[in-house]
């Protein structure tokens, strides 16, 4: 029987304050996971709107250290520690890249030793090995042209694939990460006009899209020039694919037409 993946967009802008957008966090949920890629300012409140339970989360996935990726981190173990009563079993896992664990010890001098306390049943790892099996899923990183620790992600699950840019300009690296991706999800900080280096706007985002031959590219993580731009436009002369401008609150359904892997990491 098909089952399905659920993508919703979290927080689809960035540190420029806007009433309509959260920084970035996306949301996955595939049929025995839930999962959130980044946890940037305003995540703990949106997953309170979208009635995302803060213990029903299995993985965090950090790209990097950036404040919208990363700063609700300490807001989300602090929900977790609140409400002791209803701590699960299950572990949660937070992996992020070359210097998570430096990170985490830095919380842990400003806010106490609770934030690593077992009773919270958390996990933290920094990526190794470029692929890694999980219950259900599989996910790949490579580096990515942003930061020194910037790394995209390629979730597959079953016969579908979904892909996270976080931050990046256009590099080969992204490409590898978007191949044939069922959805590719590319930020857009900027529109054309305003490009910046490490970053992508609407025509570096859909090359990227065009050369890994995605099916649908999803665009993010926007800041006010870029809204302001025709992005759609911009992009479809370089994507002929399905183009997807996020929200923060919107969802995207995929059908799982095979068995998800059962391979443990």
């Amino acid at each position: 029987m098909p089952s399905n993946i659920n993508l919703k967009f979290i927080g689809t802008g960035t540190i420029a304050a806007d009433p309509n957008r959260s920084c970035t966090c996306s949301f996955l949920e595939f049929p025995k996971e839930k999962i959130l890629i980044d946890i940037g300012s305003g995540t703990l409140q949106r997953l309170s709107q979208e009635q995302i339970n803060v213990h029903s989360i299995n993985y965090i996935f950090i790209t990097h250290f950036h404040p919208d990726h990363i700063a609700d981190l300490i807001s989300f173990l602090f929900a977790l520690r609140f409400a002791r009563s209803t701590y699960k079993k299950e572990k949660l896992q937070i992996w992020g890249p070359r210097g998570l664990i430096k990170f985490i010890k830095g919380m842990e001098i400003s806010y106490g030793r609770w934030i690593r306390d077992t009773e919270m049943n958390i996990e933290f790892s920094e990526f190794g090995r470029h692929l890694l099996d999980f219950p259900g899923f599989r996910v790949i990183w490579n580096k990515v042209l942003h930061k020194s620790e910037s790394v995209a992600f390629r979730f597959e699950v079953g016969d579908k694939v979904i892909s996270f840019s976080g931050d990046s300009g256009y590099c080969r690296e992204l490409i590898q990460i978007c191949k044939n991706a069922d959805v590719a999800v590319l930020e857009c900080s900027h529109s054309d006009e305003h490009a910046v280096e490490g970053h992508l706007s609407p025509s570096l985002a859909a090359k990227i899209a065009d050369e890994a031959d995605a099916k649908t590219m999803a665009l993010t993580h926007f800041y006010p020039d870029a809204i302001k731009s025709d992005i759609k436009s911009v992009a479809q002369k370089y994507f002929k694919g399905k183009i997807v401008l996020a929200s923060d609150g919107m969802q995207l359904l995929l059908s799982i037409t095979e068995n998800p892997s059962s391979d443990k990491n």
